[in-house]
């Protein structure tokens, strides 16, 4: 591996530039998980994450005279254990005749570059469950990033609304082409109409009709890759080897040879009776198994949640990030050890400045710990593009 290295190095350089882009990059998850941090973990990796649910009791009438004391109700905080069992890795190596005789190096745009990545894919590992199975709440109807305005947005809105989402903490996040149509619409732009000049300065649109928008390039589609599949007409069943479909997940078939009654590439269609090596589609979800009536004797399927935007509150996701600190005998190894803390998202993040005498070399790394679950999955509204 090759490196040119700035003369000028400081030794938190890479660090410092990485948890800029790391805090900006990371935005997302603190709109639509609740993160936890930094919680001592003794006997095990479960760390008990608290989350606020949608729902809470109804109200009472008092009768006249009646006791204040006897109407009263429990307030509920939820919390849900996760398991600390992951980690993310970006790291920099160089010897010390590359930094000596390569001055050009730019330690700010390596480290700005592995915290973003950094960042991307602590957030697409985080957001990997987020499928149709799972959020299954009213949404509005797939649509197209240039068809995508505030009428859509207000249509989101009446949907929380209906279903008695709190108006506080209401997010939306979008990928560049929807978030980028939105803030075209004359409504948003135009200062002299949304009396906010940022938009058109900074390609922000902060609140909008309830909701804290953003707009990311790291929100994952979450389609999975295609596979091969059989099908038998008989009973309308498909076969490939540890598919790993669930009931609910939206999936297309790209290639189709028989299956008289399918529709190749441009129809989306719904898993049902998921099992092992087996499975059958829907029209809806939960709806009939769709009939084929020849055989499916060659044919590709693939997972295509195609998720453009969600609209969620913190407790759809919840996150909990523990460091791994060094035992003494293993920090006095280490040139440098820090643990930092972002306290707007919760995430930590460990950073370890490492010296190898016998290859005359040093490494720079920055590291997450943590774990991931599902909180409330009405928690949660995507929002999908039509096939074309």
């Amino acid at each position: 591996m090759s490196n040119t290295i700035a003369s000028e190095l400081q030794l938190t350089t890479v660090l410092d530039s990485a948890l800029v882009a790391f805090r900006r990059a990371i935005l997302p998850l603190q709109q639509f998980a609740t993160s936890y941090s930094n919680v001592p973990l003794r006997g095990d990796n479960t760390m008990a994450i608290p989350y606020y649910p949608l729902a809470t009791s109804d109200s009472v009438t008092r009768a006249s005279g009646g006791s204040y004391k006897a109407l009263a109700t429990s307030t509920t905080t939820q919390a849900k254990k996760v398991v600390i069992n992951k980690n993310k890795v970006q790291a920099i190596s160089f010897t010390s005749e590359e930094r000596s005789r390569q001055p050009m190096f730019n330690p700010e745009m390596h480290g700005r570059l592995k915290g973003e990545k950094l960042a991307f894919d602590i957030i697409a590992d985080i957001f990997s469950p987020v499928r149709h199975s799972v959020f299954t709440g009213a949404t509005i109807s797939a649509t197209t990033a240039g068809n995508f305005d505030e009428n859509d947005v207000a249509d989101l809105a009446q949907k929380c609304m209906e279903d008695y989402w709190p108006e506080v903490g209401r997010s939306l996040i979008l990928n560049p082409a929807f978030h980028f149509n939105l803030l075209k619409q004359g409504q948003i732009i135009d200062a002299s109409k949304s009396a906010d000049p940022l938009a058109f300065r900074e390609a922000t649109i902060r609140r909008i009709l309830g909701f804290e928008e953003l707009g990311t390039a790291g929100l994952p589609t979450n389609n999975g890759t295609a596979f091969a599949v059989l099908g038998e007409a008989d009973d309308d069943t498909f076969t490939a080897a540890a598919h790993g479909l669930l009931d609910g997940d939206r999936v297309i078939f790209p290639t189709l040879t028989g299956g008289t009654g399918l529709t190749a590439a441009t129809t989306a269609y719904f898993v049902r009776d998921a099992a092992t090596n087996t499975f059958k589609v829907s029209a809806t979800i939960g709806g009939a198994a769709v009939n084929f009536t020849s055989d499916v004797t060659a044919g590709t399927c693939r997972r295509y949640e195609n998720i453009v935007g969600v609209a969620a509150v913190p407790s759809a996701l919840l996150v909990g990030f523990a460091p791994v600190e060094p035992t003494p005998a293993v920090r006095s190894q280490l040139f440098d050890y820090r643990v930092v803390e972002d306290r707007y998202s919760g995430i930590v993040l460990e950073y370890k400045h490492i010296g190898y005498g016998d290859t005359d070399e040093e490494v720079q790394v920055i590291e997450a710990h943590y774990g991931d679950a599902l909180g409330e999955t009405a928690a949660m509204k995507l929002i999908t593009t039509p096939l074309s």
